[in-house]
């Protein structure tokens, strides 16, 4: 990842993405929600995909207790036949919300973040 200026606001693409990956109830989804509001992107990846870092001040909101690996949320995305391209990843490191990643099976790279409807 290259960095960007810190503390660039988060597009609302993104934001639209993080409220649908995390929508689970458990404490784990709704305190990575709560972050939500507080985001800036610290970086951008170096290739053409839209995948960002995620960065906030840890004194505007307590961290959610995170336990396993840093992927807390995941998702297929789809074309507009419905068949699957690549995916997102929703990355959190010490209870905090630090990137969100696409991904692709194809050659071309995912370079906008997808429409909420194209998750599966």
């Amino acid at each position: 990842m290259e960095g960007s200026t810190t503390g660039d606001r988060v597009s609302a693409e993104a934001i639209e993405l993080l409220e649908a990956l995390l929508t689970g109830d458990d404490p784990v989804h709704r305190g990575l929600r709560a972050q939500i509001p507080h985001l800036r992107v610290t970086g951008h990846c170096t290739c053409s995909c839209a995948s960002i870092d995620l960065g906030l001040d840890e004194a505007l909101t307590p961290a959610a207790p995170v336990a396993g690996g840093p992927v807390v949320a995941e998702a297929e995305v789809v074309d507009a036949d419905g068949q699957p391209i690549g995916g997102l990843l929703v990355f959190a490191h010490a209870g905090y919300l630090s990137r969100l990643e696409t991904y692709t099976w194809l050659d071309q790279q995912i370079t906008r973040f997808p429409a909420p409807d194209r998750l599966r």
